[in-house]
């Protein structure tokens, strides 16, 4: 068991979620604990009833952290929910310029680094409240074939920088793990570390209720979104059974 803390930034989704069972079951912090923002995403409600269930299961401590301001400046269709989420073809995905030109789309501004930085502030508090360190976890990964700037190795990098100007002692830590692996090897990851899939929800749509499988409650993904695309076509090339239900199940 490690001698540090872990505090883990969750969103509710594949990546996240992951990132979040490879602290609890390989990092095994003496104390873990989750952070969940709000930031008005359209998503909020779906997000929120899965990390709520994770968070049981591992028996974590969970926040949730009001940012709602963050939406209302925010131009990002994740946080309009009065504007509909445009289909995403599965070729579109690994089309170069088709990328670049949708990043502003699901843009919040500073998003990561704000993240980042709440929780950053909590495990200084906890340092000096209790004299132990914690680290900070984020589950965010380089997406191909264009990332965003604060998805990759560089953006984490200067982030542990500014901990060292931003903080009184110092030396506390901002790791992703899963920054440079391909989704459907988060998948693979996920599944060897037993992560629940039916509570993760990674659709950028929301609002399409919840769905009983199996006697479970469940929230349903849109299915043509590009997040799940890109999620039911990381499952198909981790020839992993994906319980989630699909509005739209497109990828056979």
């Amino acid at each position: 068991m490690s001698e540090r803390g872990a505090i883990c930034l969750v969103s509710g989704g594949v990546d996240s979620v992951t990132c979040l069972y490879y602290v609890k079951h390989l990092v095994k912090p003496r104390d873990l604990k989750i952070i969940f923002c709000n930031y008005g995403q359209r998503t909020f409600e779906e997000e929120e009833y899965c990390i709520k269930k994770i968070a049981n299961l591992l028996n974590a401590e969970l926040k949730i952290i009001d940012l709602r301001w963050l939406g209302e400046i925010s131009t990002s269709l994740l946080t309009k929910k009065d504007i509909e989420i445009p289909e995403t073809k599965i070729e579109e995905l690994f089309d170069q310029e088709k990328a670049r030109s949708r990043i502003l789309r699901w843009w919040d501004p500073c998003r990561n680094a704000i993240l980042i930085l709440v929780a950053l502030a909590h495990a200084e508090s906890l340092d000096i409240k209790y004299g132990i360190k914690y680290d900070v976890y984020i589950g965010i990964r380089r997406e191909t074939p264009v990332a965003m700037k604060d998805n990759t190795p560089e953006f984490i990098e200067i982030m542990n920088k500014l901990v060292e100007h931003a903080t009184h002692y110092g030396g506390y830590k901002i790791h992703a793990p899963l920054i440079t692996l391909d989704k459907d090897k988060v998948v693979k990851l996920g599944e060897e570390l037993k992560v629940p899939w039916k509570y993760t929800y990674s659709c950028y749509r929301g609002g399409l209720g919840f769905a009983e499988v199996e006697g479970e409650k469940i929230p349903i993904h849109c299915g043509w979104c590009s997040n799940c695309r890109r999620r039911m076509l990381a499952f198909k090339e981790a020839n992993i059974k994906d319980p989630s239900y699909y509005f739209k199940n497109s990828i056979k």
